[in-house]
């Protein structure tokens, strides 16, 4: 059964009416093309999160305070098509991005199809969005095994609704993203440059930017070494120091408005470093985003 909390805490801090940070568990995995699973992750990710520390130690605040509300959970549908209106419906309607800073949602999946429907949600209530993908694949297909709202096409649906789009980690495009999505796969951050020019690397991020970004973490983008419970795991990832100090360098500059963390895939016996790794995350970035909203 999934936890219906992030931290166990009292339930002033999970008033529905007050409570900021929104997190929705996207429990899917139906285009899944390698390693399925990740229908399992926003469960296994909500399991490990009593294990953390609600004291941010980096910015010695605790964003609990703000309040953290688990929504119930979008249940999987029968095909990529109804899950995309599912997500897009369920967003509008529990207005996650309608309320200003007052609230921030934060989607845990799940593949990552469920981010376009989201990123179409928010571009109806936020002004001028861009989108900052951590990623190990640029996910720029048209089209993939037949489908267009395919995990490997989240991105290219995404440009559908807004045209701002900086991607980082990326290790695998395909020929058929080259020749499609030249300027994009130019503009690719990976993780070579980051470990050589880390510093420009991170000016160029943020300047690539609008005013308010919507974050998307598909945890392929990390190293296997770090995140090994993953559908389709790419060598030559990122550190969990060089993601933390990007996503705090973005939201010390720019306004972000929602995230999201996908690609979980538990990995069982005992091996919870994907999940905790995950679910760590979901609490940094609501540490770095606590004094926007508090």
């Amino acid at each position: 059964m999934m936890n219906d909390y992030f931290f166990h805490l009292d339930p002033s801090f999970r008033d529905p009416e007050t409570a900021r940070y929104r997190l929705l568990p996207v429990p899917y995995d139906g285009t899944a093309c390698f390693l399925k699973g990740t229908v399992k992750g926003p469960e296994a990710v909500l399991a490990v999160a009593d294990q953390i520390e609600h004291f941010d130690e980096e910015l010695r605040v605790e964003a609990f305070q703000n309040g953290i509300l688990v929504l119930p959970e979008i249940p999987p549908a029968d095909s990529p098509e109804e899950e995309f209106q599912r997500i897009y419906e369920t967003v509008k309607a529990r207005e996650l991005f309608a309320h200003g800073s007052s609230r921030f949602p934060i989607i845990i999946g799940g593949e990552h199809s469920v981010t376009p429907p989201v990123i179409r949600a928010a571009t109806e209530s936020v002004e001028n969005l861009s989108i900052l993908q951590f990623d190990a694949h640029t996910d720029l297909r048209d089209s993939y095994l037949g489908s267009r709202y395919s995990h490997a096409c989240a991105m290219r649906r995404s440009l559908e609704y807004t045209p701002h789009l900086v991607q980082v980690g990326i290790r695998s495009i395909s020929a058929e993203e080259f020749a499609d999505c030249p300027d994009r796969v130019h503009r690719v951050i990976t993780p070579e440059m980051i470990e050589n020019e880390f510093g420009y690397c991170i000016d160029r991020i943020v300047h690539g930017l609008t005013g308010n970004v919507y974050i998307t973490v598909d945890v392929d983008a990390f190293d296997p070494s770090q995140a090994p419970g993953t559908g389709t795991p790419e060598p030559g990832g990122l550190t969990w120091r060089q993601v933390v100090t990007i996503i705090r360098d973005v939201c010390i500059h720019k306004n972000v408005v929602g995230a999201d963390v996908v690609e979980v895939m538990p990995l069982g016996n005992g091996n919870i470093i994907t999940e905790f790794l995950a679910a760590r995350l979901i609490s940094k970035i609501m540490a770095y985003t606590f004094r926007s909203g508090g």
